[in-house]
């Protein structure tokens, strides 16, 4: 029981419950109440936070002309190097770098009312210390084409304190955004040094280079090809005019905008490279240099003179060229009318006949008895005797079928009997036993013939076996009879026939129809026709893809025969007779001729351009990388000036290198405003011509030698005599080719008479004699003798002039064109020049030709345009008739084009690079140099500027092709100056 005093008590445990719960909500109310702060302090901070922002964009200004003017590109193996390269843009950590280096020096107190606050970033004094300010500092780019940057330098310490004891810190990391292109500029030129460094198929420096080589090389070379004075299509200063030319190309892609100095330098370059150096002196006035640019541009057709602009000469590798089957149709038709054509003309009139004999109702009986009579009988002998029955029946055999048709049938039974006798002995007693044997059977002879020789399409034949159609000729009307008599022989051969036949059998002989007399020659006129219309057969091709072995014309050219072929031989639906059939087998057989002679072509074609490769490997190239190069470089757009657009902008970007023109030649770095002495040398080039040879005919040593390892064609020896016409060579080396040549002539000459001795023209040997001088009268020099010869004209003007002093001995054009053939064999037979005349001539040549463009351009210095254009063409000029490059189908006669192709290497630097810009306000720019200059900074604040790396120069090295097509014949295409591996000085 509970008494009074226990109801007032209160238990300990719930007591110290409520306090516990009490503290804890007043602890938790006392903490969510902010403590206060004296004003100047709040106020010092701010003060301080504002004032940072100014002091990093500031010091971001000054760190991005610092990283601008000396750029580290390439870092260093230093301590901050090492720091640099571990990032992944050196040059951006630079930057950083120096922004962390300007802020931390710019660092100031700011005191407001007795509190001072004082922002600090830690010293640097080692690896680690470089590592964590480049962890601190970001600079990125901002906005577009990257005009402002972005810069955050993280945990800023701002102490506070008063008279000296420290009130509070702060730790903060401000970002800024500055407008300033250093980061544009930085990107802008590694873009540029990466277009310098691209290949020629890709977008750059070597692509654009091509583009312009291309338009130069393939206007001088048409130029060349036409007989203009031209003895080197691609030289050096070619090469580097196209470079600086793509140097600045590359320059207005990337930064909008071109070095003045450098287009200007260009300018004068070029006009000097199309041959004249009337502007050698710089200080000509405006009007003077427009004024001497036309007259050297109209001087050198195909040069344009524009810096930027692509030449445009009158073909280009996309151009194309129509190529006929031509020479191989004259040439078939030769090969044709000379042999085949008579035996396809045969083969028309050609029938194959079969005499088939068929047994059918065969049946055999016997009588009698073939056993002995009994037991124990023995055959002491035996006699036969057979008894043949012919008599007529009914033939049973079926009809022939196509391509056969029935000439004639015979029907026979034939029944044959065999009368048996058999002795028998037994003791002496003696018995003869009969045993008959009767065969019956039905003999069908049929004599079926086919007349579908030759090549003709099938089609049935009007009156074929009987006289008329086409020339009222006899057909085949006499071959039944003729086949008869061959394969039945008398009236009374068809029983002996079918009394003989015990299977059936089938025997053949061929029988020729007459031909009418003039079936030749209406023939002959028919094919003369079809030639006609099938050399004009033709296609179209690209010069570049004929040039670099893409297309093979040949096999083209007979795929199109192939299609065509129905429709050139034109067969009608039924043959007007036998004649009519021959004439269109004889066009078949031709237009199989001529197919086959491009297929040859074409092979020859594949087995060229097999060689021509290896000797493109040889050099490093391929016909895949020659196409590729080619293909690429009509892909060239002409970029525009523009400004950069962005934060703060616009900006226009200037360009400058020194030298503003890279030149073959040193140059004093006095004028090209560097700072440094001594001199440079900022391009060099080389260039490698394939085929030079100037006897030409490339052919010889990449096809092979036609008349043995000692020998070249007349054709080659003909035109290095011709070439030297007008220099003055060794006279020595000169007659002794001369005479190699004339002696070729001379064999080709007596040939050239016993033709006309087998075909009974001229009463004489003098007659003749005095004929062939006639015919080649038009040519009054050895070489001029000899090229007409290799080409058919020689041939075809003696023809011309025997026609027409002996008109009586030809009957008609078949005569004629018998004899034109039998004389351009005449001239094409017999052996070459030999090679070592040729050599030896070439090489003076050669030397002679270096002097005289040497003395030619010396003494060009000092002359007007006009001038001196004369005085190279009436020396150096003569080389045009000296051929060059290699045939695209290696016989003269049957040239689709010419190709050469020039492998060309350049290498070349700024000796100082620089792009600027406004930065900020008027008066202020920003100039970003890469001159290859060492690049320090004094990161740990010793006093003493430690290497961080190289402001590397803009360099570049590329090798491009060009391949130029011309047509074929004429000079050719190529480089006859003596020099076919150019190179510049310091290559």
């Amino acid at each position: 029981m509970v008494g009074m005093n226990e109801r007032g008590r209160v238990p300990f445990a719930l007591l110290g419950v409520l306090l516990l719960v009490g503290s804890a909500s007043i602890t938790a109310g006392l903490g969510g109440v902010a403590p206060m702060r004296e004003p100047a302090t709040e106020t010092a901070f701010e003060q301080t936070r504002t004032a940072l922002g100014g002091v990093i964009r500031d010091a971001t200004r000054t760190a991005a002309k610092r990283a601008a003017a000396r750029p580290v590109v390439a870092p260093a193996d230093t301590t901050v190097g090492r720091a640099l390269a571990a990032t992944d843009d050196p040059f951006r950590a630079s930057l950083e770098l120096r922004t962390y280096l300007a802020v931390r020096d710019r660092l100031t107190a700011t005191t407001e009312r007795g509190v001072t606050v004082e922002p600090s970033l830690p010293a640097l004094r080692d690896a680690g210390g470089l590592t964590a300010a480049l962890d601190r500092t970001t600079v990125e780019p901002v906005g577009r084409n990257d005009t402002a940057v972005r810069v955050t330098v993280s945990n800023v310490t701002l102490t506070a304190t008063r008279d000296g004891r420290p009130v509070e810190t702060r730790v903060v990391s401000p970002t800024v955004t500055v407008a300033t292109p250093v980061v544009a500029l930085h990107e802008r030129t590694a873009t540029y040094q990466r277009r310098l460094g691209s290949g020629p198929t890709e977008t750059g420096l070597a692509r654009r280079a091509t583009a312009r080589l291309y338009g130069l090389a393939w206007a001088r070379g048409l130029t060349q090809y036409g007989g203009g004075p031209i003895a080197n299509v691609v030289s050096n200063r070619h090469i580097a005019v196209a470079t600086n030319h793509a140097l600045l190309a590359q320059q207005r892609a990337t930064f909008g905008a071109v070095d003045d100095a450098g287009r200007r330098a260009v300018r004068v370059a070029g006009a000097r490279a199309a041959g004249t150096d009337l502007l050698a002196a710089a200080g000509q006035s405006g009007q003077q240099i427009q004024q001497l640019l036309g007259r050297v541009d109209a001087a050198t057709p195909g040069s344009t003179l524009d810096p930027i602009a692509a030449a445009n000469p009158s073909a280009t590798p996309e151009s194309t060229l129509s190529i006929s089957i031509d020479t191989a149709a004259r040439t078939a038709f030769e090969d044709i009318t000379d042999g085949e054509l008579n035996e396809t003309l045969a083969a028309a009139y050609r029938v194959a006949v079969e005499r088939r004999v068929t047994i059918t109702d065969r049946e055999t009986t016997t009588t009698g008895q073939a056993r002995p009579p009994g037991d124990n009988w023995t055959l002491v002998g035996t006699s036969r005797t057979r008894e043949t029955t012919v008599t007529d029946a009914e033939p049973t055999a079926s009809g022939a079928t196509a391509p056969w048709h029935q000439l004639d049938e015979r029907g026979r039974h034939v029944t044959e009997t065999t009368r048996t006798e058999r002795r028998w002995r037994r003791d002496r007693s003696v018995r003869t036993t009969v045993e008959t044997t009767t065969e019956r059977r039905r003999v069908t002879i049929q004599l079926v013939g086919r007349h579908d020789g030759g090549d003709a399409p099938t089609a049935p034949i009007r009156s074929v076996h009987e006289q008329g159609g086409a020339l009222d000729g006899p057909n085949l009307a006499a071959t039944t009879d003729r086949a008869s008599a061959r394969l039945l022989g008398s009236p009374g051969a068809v029983d002996t026939v079918a009394r003989r036949a015990t299977s059936d059998e089938t025997t053949r002989v061929t029988v020729h129809g007459e031909q009418p007399p003039t079936l030749r020659e209406w023939v002959y006129r028919d094919l003369v026709r079809l030639r006609e219309r099938v050399r004009n057969v033709s296609i179209t091709v690209e010069r570049g893809a004929l040039g670099t072995y893409q297309v093979n014309p040949s096999d083209r050219l007979a795929t199109v025969l192939r299609e065509r072929r129905t429709q050139l031989i034109d067969p009608p639906a039924r043959y007007d007779g036998v004649a009519d059939r021959a004439r269109v087998a004889a066009r078949g057989a031709y237009l199989d001729a001529v197919v086959a002679r491009l297929e040859h072509r074409a092979s020859d074609r594949a087995g060229v351009k097999r060689r021509f490769a290896e000797l493109l490997a040889k050099r490093g190239l391929s016909l895949d990388r020659l196409r590729a190069i080619m293909t690429a470089r009509s892909r060239v757009t002409t970029a525009t000036s523009r400004p950069i657009t962005g934060v703060g902008g616009p900006y226009t970007l200037d360009v400058e290198g020194a030298p503003a023109y890279l030149t073959l030649t040193s140059v004093n770095r006095t004028e090209t405003d560097s700072l440094r002495a001594g001199t440079i040398r900022p391009l060099a080039a080389r260039n490698t011509n394939l085929f030079t040879a100037p006897y030409g005919d490339v052919a010889d040593g990449l096809v092979g030698r036609l008349f043995g390892s000692d020998r070249v064609r007349l054709r080659s020896g003909a035109n290095a005599l011709a070439a030297s016409d007008a220099l003055d060579g060794d006279l020595a080396t000169r007659r002794t080719l001369e005479t190699a040549v004339d002696a070729a002539v001379s064999r080709r000459r007596r040939g050239m008479r016993r033709v006309l001795r087998r075909a009974d023209i001229g009463d004489s040997r003098t007659d003749r004699r005095q004929l062939v001088a006639a015919g080649l009268g038009a040519w009054t020099t050895t070489a001029t003798r000899a090229l007409a010869l290799t080409d058919d004209r020689a041939a075809d003007a003696v023809a011309a002039v025997a026609v027409r002093r002996y008109p009586d001995s030809f009957d008609g054009p078949v005569d004629r064109d018998d004899l034109r053939r039998s004389l351009r064999a005449a001239a094409e037979d017999g052996p070459g020049v030999p090679e070592s005349s040729v050599t030896s001539h070439v090489e003076r040549t050669k030397q002679v030709v270096s002097e005289l463009t040497a003395r030619g351009v010396e003494r060009a210095m000092n002359r007007t345009t006009a001038a001196a254009r004369k005085r190279l063409e009436s020396r150096v000029g003569k080389l045009a008739a000296v051929p060059s490059g290699l045939p695209i189908t290696p016989i003269p006669s049957q040239w689709y084009a010419t190709v050469n192709v020039w492998d060309v290497e350049a290498r070349g630097r700024y000796d100082r690079f620089t792009v600027s810009a406004r930065d900020g306000g008027p008066g202020r720019r920003i100039t970003y140099v890469r001159d290859g200059r060492p690049v320090r900074i004094d990161w740990d604040g010793d006093g003493r500027a430690e290497r961080a790396g190289t402001a590397t120069r803009v360099k570049f090295q590329y090798r491009t092709a060009v391949v130029v097509v011309v047509p074929p014949g004429g000079q050719g295409v190529g480089d006859v100056d003596g020099n076919a591996d150019e190179r510049s000085a310091g290559w």
